[in-house]
């Protein structure tokens, strides 16, 4: 009824629009319109029934793939042929194959693997070969899963040789029947053994659980066995070296047995004796025969060269005698026809020596390596001279490195000039290699004198006198060194009080080098302290204490060792007073105090107060800070007042307008007075 009612609408809309139009047409041209529909439905075992509605195309064509949608698509022009068993239409490529080419509205397609999904799609077109045009654009698709049977068979492999077997394998049913049966291990297991005399098709036929069976063909080609054959040997001395093996036949096979490899024969591997050489052929199915004969394989002369031992080449001509069994005969560059080896004939080098030796028709030679050594190429360069009291040291020049230097004033490799004196040595390097092969070579080395140099008296100095001027070295053009010195120049500062040893070293032409030592007293400076600088009333006095000296310079021309400061014949201000004293070593020191006279204005001690300033010293302003009310006033240091400020609460600022100087600040408050000396930077 599905099929009926498909082909009553075809039929009707077919006829009404489109048929007459396209009969009108004499050229092959592309359907306007695609399928409309196509339907997949499971039929039968292995197979899918199909039916379409047309498009206006006078044939479609129908391609299905297994396992996924489709992926190719006719080309215009190309013919193709439909195959309703599956895989037998035209391959369009990635197993997309064509099922269908027609003109009808169904279809049954068989040769299915049941259980595997298929994917079908339709296509309208118009004429046939190299007129074809394909309509492949709005295509409609369907699929489903087909029903029955999938059954694989494999074998493993499907060329063999006379008298090989091949295992058959059938999978994806229940029930197997192999034919024929003939040298099968079973006609009914999934997996038999089969050794076919010739070639043979085995048919396969499986049955699954619902009674729908599969058949499956699989043909073993059997190839005959290549006709072999291999020539007989001559006999061989087994040091003959290897023997290239041949008279196999056909060419081209592969020759083996003890001691053969890559057609090669080492007859030294199976021995003396009769060997079996086998020769084995594989044409081109792989099938394989193998072909023997013997060689013989005769002994040789047990024939051995000791190991020489390297000469140097200044070495005498001797007999050679390390070859065994005795009585063959010596070959090599540098021997001549008594079996005699001269090094200065065969020169430096390596020399490849032979000894050969016959017995039995075989022979037999051994080879070593005579090495001919060259003696060591040495030089001494030239050494420089030296001064007498340059200490002992370790010789150099000599090459090859890791030889022995010997003569005058030389123990141990060192040469120890104050040991040689003045005057010209002539010293040896002598160099033995690692064949102990020596050389040598001569150097000569003078030993020069050394100058004459003095260092004069030094003056006792104070530790602030100065730079001290060295000029006392003799001969002139040396140098001195030692605590303080820089240059010419001894610095008192820096080298401290004490006694300091300086040292003179003067070099003369031959650049040898020689010292005096001559050493400096420093004597130290007093420490002079007057103290924190001081702030007295107008009316009070201070005394200033320079402390325990020998000599005293006040700066107001005093010469004890204290005075006594008030504002009598100063007035108001801030004053410096300096003291210059002098110890036992007549060594001075100075220090420096300020005075600060203060009006005071009666204000008690009592009623002094505490107050910040800072900073101070100050480069532009000072801040004043008190915890309360407070006003500012400030002399210059003739005791002028330069500023009043009032009504200051907590901080203060001032000093702008200021030169650089020292002012008396005075801050007064409800509670008190206090003063302080600030100094402008």
């Amino acid at each position: 009824m599905k099929t009926n009612f498909f082909s009553a609408i075809r039929n009707l809309f077919f006829t009404a629009v489109f048929f007459l139009p396209f009969l009108a047409s004499s050229a092959a041209q592309e359907p306007n319109f695609p399928t409309f529909s196509i339907s997949a439905t499971a039929g039968a075992c292995n197979e899918i029934e199909l039916s379409f509605f047309p498009g206006d195309g006078s044939r479609r064509l129908i391609i299905a793939c297994a396992g996924s949608p489709i992926s190719e698509f006719p080309v215009d022009g190309t013919n193709y042929t439909g195959g309703s068993i599956f895989g037998t239409g035209t391959n369009l490529g990635n197993g997309n194959y064509v099922v269908y080419s027609g003109s009808g509205n169904n279809t049954t397609i068989s040769g299915l693997d049941g259980g595997t999904e298929y994917y079908f799609a339709s296509f309208e077109f118009n004429g046939v070969g190299n007129n074809s045009n394909y309509l492949i654009t709005g295509y409609p698709e369907d699929n489903d899963i087909a029903p029955g049977i999938s059954m694989t068979v494999l074998s493993s492999s499907g060329d063999i040789c006379v008298g090989d077997s091949v295992q058959l394998q059938a999978s994806g049913a229940l029930t197997y029947l192999w034919s024929p049966s003939s040298g099968l291990s079973s006609a009914t297991d999934p997996i038999v053994s089969a050794i076919p005399a010739s070639t043979t098709t085995y048919t396969v036929t499986g049955t699954d659980a619902g009674g729908c069976q599969d058949s499956k063909t699989l043909t073993v080609i059997v190839n005959q066995l290549p006709l072999v054959t291999l020539g007989s040997f001559q006999s061989i001395c087994i040091n003959e070296g290897v023997f290239v093996l041949s008279g196999g036949n056909p060419v081209g096979g592969t020759y083996f047995g003890t001691g053969v490899s890559s057609g090669i024969l080492d007859p030294t591997i199976p021995g003396p004796g009769g060997n079996d050489i086998f020769y084995t052929y594989t044409d081109i199915h792989g099938c394989i025969d193998t072909a023997s004969r013997t060689i013989q394989i005769k002994n040789s002369p047990n024939v051995t060269l000791s190991t020489f031992a390297g000469v140097c080449i200044d070495e005498p001509a001797y007999g050679l005698t390390e070859g065994s069994p005795s009585g063959g005969n010596y070959t090599g560059t540098g021997v001549n026809a008594n079996d005699i080896f001269n090094p200065a004939n065969a020169g430096v080098g390596s020399h490849t020596i032979t000894y050969i030796y016959s017995s039995l028709g075989c022979s037999d030679t051994a080879t070593g390596t005579l090495t001919v050594h060259a003696l060591p190429v040495v030089s001494f360069s030239t050494l420089p001279a030296t001064c007498l009291n340059t200490p002992a040291y370790l010789l150099s020049g000599g090459s090859p490195s890791g030889g022995t230097y010997t003569g005058t004033a030389v123990s141990g490799n060192e040469f120890t000039p104050s040991t040689a004196g003045v005057g010209n040595f002539i010293l040896t390097y002598g160099y033995t290699n690692s064949n102990g092969c020596s050389a040598s070579d001569t150097s000569m080395v003078h030993v020069n004198g050394l100058p004459t140099v003095s260092f004069s008296t030094l003056p006792t100095v104070c530790q602030n006198t100065g730079p001290v001027a060295l000029s006392q070295g003799s001969p002139a053009g040396g140098t001195y060194s030692g605590p303080g010195v820089g240059g010419t120049t001894f610095y008192t500062g820096i080298a401290g009080a004490g006694t300091h040893s300086l040292v003179y070293t003067y070099h003369d032409a031959n650049n040898c080098s020689n010292t005096a030592t001559q050493d400096i007293i420093v004597n130290p400076i007093p420490v002079v302290s007057l103290g924190a600088d001081v702030t007295i009333c107008s009316d009070a006095s201070v005394v200033l204490n320079g402390g325990s000296f020998t000599t005293y310079a006040w700066s107001n021309g005093a010469n004890t060792p204290s005075i006594t400061i008030d504002s009598t014949g100063r007035g108001l201000g801030v004053f410096r007073f300096i003291l210059i004293a002098t110890n036992s070593f007549t060594c001075a020191n100075r220090d420096t105090i300020f005075v600060t006279i203060d009006p005071c204005n009666s204000v008690k001690e009592n009623d002094r107060i505490s107050f910040a300033a800072f900073p101070n010293p100050f480069s532009s302003n000072i801040v004043v800070k008190m915890n309360s009310g407070f006003e500012i006033y400030v002399y210059d240091i003739s005791g002028r007042l330069i500023i009043h400020e009032k009504d200051h609460f907590s901080e203060a600022q001032f000093g702008d307008d200021l030169s650089a100087g020292t002012y008396l600040l005075r801050v007064k408050t409800a509670q008190g007075e206090g003063s302080s000396i600030v100094v402008k930077e």
